[in-house]
């Protein structure tokens, strides 16, 4: 059985003031149905972040109708749809006992994502089980549970835990000189996974993860844990799978050791919304959405797609991909992915203002993408912006790393209170530039001057 796995398309994504509509219907309306029809899949995985806010601009829910209608009866591939932390997760399910007719299968609640949807696919059935993105204790509030009674999940979940820890801590004493296998969690978080799935395992350790045990030594849910909930959450999905179905997991969260881009928004305060990979380690397969950039998270059936466009330019060297997973009968799988084709690329460009301003190779490769121009220049440059868009089309930010600002000198009070206006700006630019204003550039300065005080 074959699957796409794909998340965090930001519909109505605003960048630097532009909208992105046009280069997500780009790759959506093109590369994706392409995929779809070239790659044979049986369904797709779209784990959250459809829209990129709440109340998301008209263009964006247009794109998304036009997306879905064509899924539901031109090529008629099922879509399996948990909400993220951008979308408005009642606006998301509006129709969706309906749409689910038509194969668009989408959950926003926690109250509508307590059972596990059995896919029938071309080798038999799979079991999606939904977690979209969800605030504890919501969570708990659909689970029926409340925050002083002793959880038997919770005491299973913080027991195995530490008798894994114990075994790992035996087995490193015996190959300390064995060179760990780099990655984001520790190993033995997986060291109970079925073998079926052992092929997968190489993790690396996790320093915080034992101090997570002390503040989980009491066998009760703390309703503000997204850990503790969601880990609840996981065991009550993964309990009503049949004995022998392969299970999948859809879910929107922050998963401990991700790497995080420039453009993912924060979940709460304090790093509390972390989720430990022990969550999903009983599925056959776990698609992640949140993290931008695509990663596997400890093993390759857990795991980040990363978002189809570059949203910031912090992510600017990642390489966006659809990930494909081809699933056997006995739930094994592997991973392919297959890159991006965007329309523009946002990239940062680093010289100095005239080298940037008359390479004309580099204003041709790079004319009509997003770009970041990283200026070496000391000395002020007037009309910056103007002039690099009239080469580079959508130059959206100027960054003057070259400007080093020094030190402030050590003045007393008594001289600011002696300097006038123009005195005061001269001081002034002689300490960020390290030397006076050049004739011209005094010349234009009394000019400004002489221009405010006419205003005035």
């Amino acid at each position: 059985m074959r699957f796409l796995h794909t998340a965090d398309w930001h519909l109505g994504r605003i960048f630097y003031g532009q909208y992105l509509t046009d280069d997500q219907a780009h790759v959506l309306e093109n590369q994706f149905f392409t995929i779809l029809k070239d790659e044979k899949i049986d369904g797709i995985l779209l784990a959250g972040d459809i829209f990129d806010r709440a109340v998301p601009p008209i263009e964006a829910v247009e794109l998304w109708d036009s997306i879905i209608t064509r899924l539901a009866m031109d090529y008629k591939v099922p879509l399996f749809v948990v909400s993220g932390n951008h979308d408005g997760a009642e606006r998301l399910e509006v129709g969706r006992s309906m749409l689910s007719q038509s194969g668009i299968h989408i959950w926003g609640s926690p109250h509508h994502a307590l059972q596990p949807f059995e896919f029938e696919g071309p080798d038999g059935k799979v079991s999606i089980c939904p977690m979209p993105f969800s605030e504890p204790r919501r969570i708990g509030d659909a689970l029926g549970l409340s925050s002083d009674t002793p959880s038997l999940e919770m005491a299973q979940y913080i027991e195995n835990v530490g008798d894994v820890e114990s075994k790992t801590k035996a087995k490193s004493k015996r190959s300390k000189s064995k060179k760990a296998s780099i990655d984001v969690v520790e190993a033995s978080l997986f060291a109970n996974v079925d073998m079926a799935n052992a092929k997968y395992v190489e993790i690396e350790t996790f320093d915080t993860f034992e101090q997570d045990l002390d503040r989980n030594n009491e066998a009760t849910l703390n309703l503000h844990n997204y850990d503790q909930m969601y880990q609840t959450w996981s065991n009550h999905l993964r309990n009503q799978v049949p004995k022998g179905m392969r299970s999948i997991a859809i879910s929107h969260a922050f998963v401990m050791g991700g790497e995080v881009g420039g453009s993912e928004r924060t979940l709460s305060v304090g790093g509390s919304e972390q989720v430990n990979p022990q969550v999903f380690k009983d599925f056959h397969y776990t698609a992640l959405g949140h993290l931008h950039g695509p990663q596997r998270m400890g093993a390759d059936y857990i795991r980040y797609s990363g978002s189809p466009l570059k949203y910031s330019f912090d992510e600017h060297t990642q390489k966006k991909s659809f990930t494909i997973i081809d699933m056997d009968i006995k739930g094994e799988v592997d991973i392919s992915t297959i890159p991006v084709e965007a329309k523009r690329d946002v990239v940062i460009l680093e010289g100095y203002f005239e080298d940037l301003l008359n390479n004309k190779e580099l204003q041709a490769k790079h004319k009509d993408d997003y770009v970041q121009a990283r200026l070496l220049d000391t000395m002020p440059i007037m009309d910056g912006m103007a002039k690099l868009r009239q080469v580079y089309h959508r130059c959206m930010t100027i960054d003057l790393v070259g400007r080093v600002v020094a030190p402030m000198a050590d003045m007393g009070d008594a001289v600011f209170k002696e300097l006038n206006e123009r005195e005061l700006f001269n001081q002034f630019a002689e300490t960020v530039w390290k030397e006076p204003l050049t004739e011209r550039e005094q010349q234009y300065i009394n000019s400004v001057w002489d221009r405010i005080l006419k205003e005035d």
